[in-house]
């Protein structure tokens, strides 16, 4: 059933291609295929076990959503919903969280995966392995086609809302699929849409989701001639019947074989063949047809899990806000005590004898309410007086609840020099040592990320490979496996002690051979290699590796340089020979020159002994 080439139809749905779908579906046959029919009741029953083991997580969503992001959760996914619009931030009453919520995923955006720099370089996982020219040039150009590939899809915007979902729910899932317009195109189920589930290593291995698309959209993704009959008598229809919709289930997974049971005992049946390491199905949930809208077998992993913290066997992960939880409900209470208190104050509850009772009263300016005040009485009177200094004490405390709210989403980091406070840093190194201890909780929080982008970028990179959009890779790369360094801003920052170690040491050194030459001893700088010294710096500071010199180039260089210098003092030295003999002729030396008295030659005098 698979189709064929491997192409999904998904992969080449455009407005274009929409276009010229046929009212008519071509005929085909419609008995239900007995492997389908097997595989149906698996899917199911399998996405409904992912449900039950999500229900806690997905429990939790809501209440993080409720206090932090309402607008990235499906809390039920039902189709033909006609209250998408309604209110879903009733319970914020100060947005401080939602803001440093946007804060750290712009950070951690910026500082991962920026736009407006690169972030990774292609390299090889053997690094005793010296490459040749030919082979450093096909790395340098296949990663920037893969640069170019991120730039022109989706991806960043993709990734700036995966940043958000990864600060909220603590996990964000990302489809990588090919796609006919952009090479490759990055797709974000939103949070209780998904499921996730580890496999032996204790990595995501499998996907599943539960999703709405209308008709016209389900033609649009699978083709007509892939839609059961449902779909085609509503595309037919038209009007408002392309606006129906239907939940679509979706699951990836490793490809092996399902038992057959009913047809012949152990018989095992597939529908994606087993050459290919994971399968794909869409099929309309809850709705058994003649055959799935789209099947699809992959060779490497179609899909990549961020997530922040992980503990043992859980699929899902663990997000900053669930830190910062608690103190974001108390801060939403005390803001909602704090209008009440201010209420209270300018608008009180008021009382008033029993025979205003039927009497017009009003507490709005230019009003008048007439009261009786015979007897020293109270007419008309506030309940409930406030203290004004409850209201710096609520204020103050506030403020504090919020700013462990920025700290457990790392504002102090990702604003650390706009928020910085007191005596300024007086050096690099300080200011260096301060962000240093800002990223180290953070550092696994990277890690497992970057993860991840080797799934994404290795992902692409196999898309380029089959579409056949990379040069021929040179012999020297053949059978190394590749690696990708990531130089990212936020990586940078982890190694710039590195380089202000090393920036000072030579600063130091160069102070010590100043101090050499002036005494007359040795120069301690005779023991540093300045060539790998320069190579070492110019990595740990991203200096692009295509502005240095190859060692081969070095060399010849050197090379020219001794030759011209040994072409100059071949001159110089004859010149000083030539100055030596007459110096030596024109100096008298008891009767004869120096000359002379070197050679045994003389005028009138006697020979030298």
């Amino acid at each position: 059933m698979l189709a064929p080439n491997n192409v999904a139809p998904y992969e080449l749905m455009s407005p274009t291609l929409l276009a010229q779908q046929p009212i008519d579906a071509p005929k085909r046959d419609e008995r239900n295929d007995k492997n389908w029919s097997v595989y149906f009741t698996y899917l199911e029953s399998r996405i409904g076990s992912l449900r039950s083991w999500r229900w806690s997580w997905w429990a939790y969503w809501a209440v993080l959503a409720a206090f932090f992001m309402a607008r990235r959760y499906i809390f039920l996914v039902v189709a033909n919903k006609m209250w998408r619009g309604s209110p879903i931030n009733n319970a914020i009453m100060d947005t401080t969280a939602q803001k440093s919520v946007g804060t750290c995923s712009a950070g951690m955006w910026n500082g991962l995966t920026p736009s407006s720099r690169p972030w990774f370089d292609m390299g090889i996982a053997l690094p005793w392995i010296t490459l040749d020219p030919d082979g450093k040039a096909w790395l340098e150009d296949t990663g920037q086609r893969v640069k170019t590939v991120l730039s022109q899809s989706n991806f960043y915007t993709t990734m700036h809302q995966a940043f958000q979902d990864l600060t909220v729910f603590g996990t964000a899932p990302i489809l990588i699929y090919e796609d006919v317009e952009d090479v490759a195109r990055f797709y974000l189920p939103c949070a209780g849409e998904y499921y996730l589930a580890n496999g032996g290593r204790l990595a995501i291995n499998t996907m599943a989701r539960e999703f709405t698309l209308n008709v016209q959209q389900i033609v649009d993704m699978f083709q007509i001639k892939n839609c059961p009959a449902e779909i085609v008598t509503h595309w037919q229809n038209g009007g408002t019947n392309l606006d129906r919709e239907y939940i679509v289930g979706h699951l990836i997974e490793p490809n092996f074989a399902l038992d057959g049971r009913g047809a012949r005992t152990g018989e095992k049946i597939r529908l994606v063949p087993e050459g290919f390491a994971w399968r794909e199905i869409f099929w309309l949930k809850g709705t058994k047809t003649a055959r799935p809208l789209s099947v699809k077998g992959f060779r490497i992993q179609p899909f990549a899990a961020l997530r922040c913290y992980l503990v043992a066997n859980d699929a899902y992960g663990r997000s900053f806000c669930m830190d910062a939880l608690g103190d974001n409900k108390q801060v939403q209470t005390e803001t909602l005590r704090k209008g009440e208190f201010l209420e209270k104050g300018v608008r009180p509850p008021m009382g008033a004898d029993p025979e205003l009772k039927n009497e017009p009263a009003s507490t709005m300016p230019s009003m008048i309410t007439y009261t009786n005040t015979s007897g020293g009485k109270k007419g008309f009177w506030p309940l409930f007086e406030v203290n004004p200094a409850w209201l710096t004490a609520i204020t103050a405390d506030i403020a504090q609840v919020n700013a462990r709210i920025e700290k457990c989403l790392f504002v102090d980091t990702f604003m650390a020099i706009t928020r910085m406070a007191g005596v300024q840093p007086r050096n690099e190194l300080e200011l260096t040592k301060r962000d240093l201890e800002r990223l180290q909780e953070l550092g696994p929080v990277v890690d497992l990320i970057e993860k991840e982008l080797d799934v994404i970028i290795m992902r692409v990179l196999d898309i380029l490979e089959r579409r056949r959009m990379l040069l021929p890779k040179p012999k020297s790369l053949a059978g190394i496996p590749l690696k990708i360094t990531y130089v990212s801003i936020m990586r940078m920052a982890q190694r710039s002690s590195e380089y202000v170690g090393m920036k000072d040491f030579l600063t130091t050194m160069g102070g010590l051979s100043s101090a050499a030459k002036a005494a007359g001893v040795p120069d301690p700088l005779r023991t540093v290699n300045l060539d790998k010294t320069t190579t070492k710096l110019a990595d740990v500071t991203n200096f692009p590796p295509e502005l240095l010199f190859t060692p081969q180039e070095v060399a010849a260089h050197d090379q020219v340089r001794a030759k011209a210098m040994q072409a100059q003092q071949g001159p110089q030295q004859a010149m000083a020979a030539v100055d030596a003999a007459k110096t030596l002729a024109e100096t008298p030396m008891g009767g004869n020159t120096a000359l002379s008295a070197i050679t045994g030659q003389g005028g009138g005098g006697a020979p030298a002994p």
